[in-house]
């Protein structure tokens, strides 16, 4: 049995548990944890449609000769350009019940299926991926921590070369293409923030040119077997500018506060108030705007998220960002970014670059 036979066999046991008689599930990170499949959304509808009964799966006649794998696994139920396939979808509903939607539906196909599954009432397929995808298995923790090592490798790289008089943008495509020589399938540019520009946690890259005496924040990732990388770095270009050094530390005992307070069973919003508690106590409680951290995955933002309000328990398995940051507008700012995976014993670093503040 394959891990995506796995992996829907026990959905189904859950949608059981929660009387939920069927799942419908078009293209999407959800439709890619289920069947391995990278197939992107189209205008021609492709659907998994998962009952108790069966597993099937609704594509365009001409393209089934591409699912081959699939094959072996699920009911194919092609289709031509003749026929309607949400009608052929609701055909193969069960004539009553709770039926469950994938989250990134197109809204007329969805709209089409309630019009025609008079029977059904509809509910967010969310309530049973979440919990499922939230607990990462061995080779999910062992893709996303290749991905991370990947990307701290591309980083590493780039700070060996001269960077001022470079622009962000310029900067920015450079790490791309480290990035992808490093093996990543996609990479986005990321974020290549300069000087007052770090005090703008989402920065979007421009023409300012890196000068010595500037502080150069990245904040990259990329996607690799369909898993996501994330981390970020700040660092000093030449000389390190007056009260930089404070911030830095501040910010990376918040980074360690968190770390050490994730562990399983306690409500996410313990390590995030750990981490926020100790800029708080520095004076720059304000200056820390967003949360401590996001789960990561075939998302790179998916649950948990370590908010100072979540009371959702971390769970061995778990893996999430630990960003900590202080943004001063006008001067700089300070994140640094590690992932972590929650293990019986705590939460270990998936990243190996060092924290220490480098000038470069």
């Amino acid at each position: 049995m394959s891990i995506f036979e796995k992996r829907r066999k026990k959905l189904m046991e859950i949608m059981e548990q929660k009387g939920i008689c069927a799942a419908v599930f078009t293209p999407s990170t959800d439709y890619r944890y289920l069947t391995g499949s990278a197939r992107q959304p189209a205008q021609r509808i492709t659907a998994l449609i998962l009952t108790q009964d069966h597993q099937r799966l609704l594509l365009p006649g001409f393209e089934a000769g591409n699912e081959k794998a699939l094959a072996e696994e699920l009911e194919l139920v092609p289709y031509s350009d003749l026929e309607d396939a949400a009608q052929l979808t609701a055909g193969l509903l069960p004539t009553k019940g709770c039926a469950a939607a994938g989250r990134e539906m197109r809204a007329g196909f969805l709209l089409a299926l309630l019009k025609l599954t008079g029977g059904l009432h509809w509910c967010d397929a969310d309530t049973l991926m979440t919990p499922v995808r939230r607990r990462k298995d061995p080779e999910e923790i062992r893709i996303i921590e290749e991905a991370q090592h990947m990307a701290e490798q591309a980083l590493w790289k780039l700070i060996q070369e001269p960077l001022a008089g470079r622009t962000e943008r310029e900067t920015a495509s450079k790490l791309m293409e480290l990035r992808l020589a490093e093996g990543f399938d996609a990479v986005g540019a990321g974020i290549v923030a300069s000087g007052p520009n770090t005090a703008l946690p989402h920065h979007i890259n421009g023409d300012r040119i890196i000068t010595r005496g500037d502080i150069l924040m990245f904040d990259i990732g990329g996607t690799y077997k369909g898993y996501h990388a994330d981390l970020t770095r700040t660092f000093a270009v030449g000389a390190v500018p007056d009260g930089f050094s404070e911030i830095y530390s501040i910010v990376l005992k918040a980074h360690m506060a968190g770390k050490e307070a994730a562990q399983a069973g306690i409500p996410a919003a313990q390590a995030d108030q750990k981490a926020r508690e100790v800029i708080e106590n520095a004076g720059y409680g304000p200056f820390f705007t967003h949360r401590l951290g996001h789960g990561i995955g075939l998302d790179v933002h998916e649950e948990p998220f370590i908010t100072s309000t979540s009371q959702l328990p971390l769970e061995t398995g778990n893996v999430f960002s630990c960003e900590p940051g202080i943004y001063l507008p006008g001067r700089f700012g300070v994140r640094i970014e590690d992932l972590l995976v929650m293990e019986e014993t705590g939460a270990r670093s998936l990243n190996r670059l060092s924290k220490e503040l480098l000038v470069i």
